[in-house]
């Protein structure tokens, strides 16, 4: 696969005017890319209402994680065109460290507290691939968080286009008062009630934390895995030591391993998004997600 890719790549950089970064738009278009679905919802939001500001998404596939992604040709056609890249961060794009390389990027993430999993006390060995980061990227996550990232993505701009950096500042803190709302009004949702969470991705640490859940295990499974008989028997075993009602599967992943333990269990599975991928746009389609995955734990835990 890397074999491929880096064929297509070179080819790629063979067509006229590729390779270099392209700051010269003759519709006068200030061009912003952002590598993946929630970055480009919160860069819609910090861009709204700023003229001469055209956003545009890089991986526009639904994907469960990035771990084996491989650039499509669009791909790298948004990034050839982008005047400034707007990066997650905290590892997420290291598989693009060669396509980058030379090119004007915000880092979303810059300065932001990040969960390490060595520090975590949650499970993440079940069933696990292999795949394993250093820093947890997945910090969207967290509302709080994304409110943080937002204010990241503004002052990059404001740096880069100085005349409308007032605007890209408004829109941040319009965003930080938009989401410190948001995230109290879904803590009330969850009312005082106790919520032990198993997942089967090992990206909702952000958001457990952030809403005073405990993930007590998080299992990255592949799809077309096979379900290990460890994977089973510890997961099935924490489900009845903490009376758990259902498990979590994510959006678009692989949920082979979740089923056999709600068979075994007589629990249900209940999917949660990652928000890598959807519709609509901006602030509103990402408060969507999140409270969305707030209602479907609302209701696997209703009596």
């Amino acid at each position: 696969m890397k074999r491929l890719f880096c064929l297509l790549l070179g080819l790629f950089l063979l067509i006229p005017g590729c390779g270099a970064q392209n700051n010269s738009h003759e519709d006068g278009k200030f061009a912003v890319a952002a590598t993946t679905y929630p970055v480009y919802l919160l860069t819609q939001a910090v861009t709204e209402g700023v003229e001469g500001v055209q956003v545009s998404l890089v991986i526009d596939q639904e994907v469960s994680c990035l771990h084996n992604y491989t650039l499509t040709m669009r791909d790298m056609a948004a990034v050839e065109k982008a005047d400034v890249l707007v990066l997650n961060g905290a590892g997420m794009e290291d598989f693009l460290a060669d396509v980058l390389a030379g090119r004007t990027v915000i880092d979303s993430s810059a300065g932001i507290e990040l969960l390490c999993p060595e520090e975590d006390d949650h499970d993440h060995d079940h069933g696990h691939d292999g795949h394993h980061h250093d820093r947890d990227p997945h910090l969207w996550m967290d509302p709080l968080k994304a409110a943080e990232m937002a204010q990241n993505i503004a002052a990059g701009l404001a740096d880069l286009d100085p005349e409308q950096a007032q605007a890209y500042l408004a829109n941040a803190d319009s965003i930080r008062r938009t989401l410190t709302e948001f995230h109290g009004e879904m803590t009330a949702l969850l009312g005082e009630h106790h919520y032990d969470l198993i997942t089967f991705h090992d990206g909702f640490g952000y958001f457990a934390e952030s809403f005073g859940m405990h993930l007590l295990a998080a299992v990255e499974e592949e799809e077309g895995s096979e379900a290990s008989a460890k994977a089973i028997v510890e997961i099935t075993e924490l489900v009845n030591k903490h009376g758990i009602p259902a498990v979590f599967t994510e959006v678009n992943g692989s949920d082979a391993t979740a089923k056999v333990i709600c068979r075994e269990c007589n629990i249900d599975t209940y999917p949660l998004s990652m928000c890598m991928g959807g519709e609509g746009g901006g602030l509103e389609a990402y408060m969507a997600v999140i409270q969305s995955n707030i209602e479907t734990i609302l209701e696997a835990y209703q009596p």
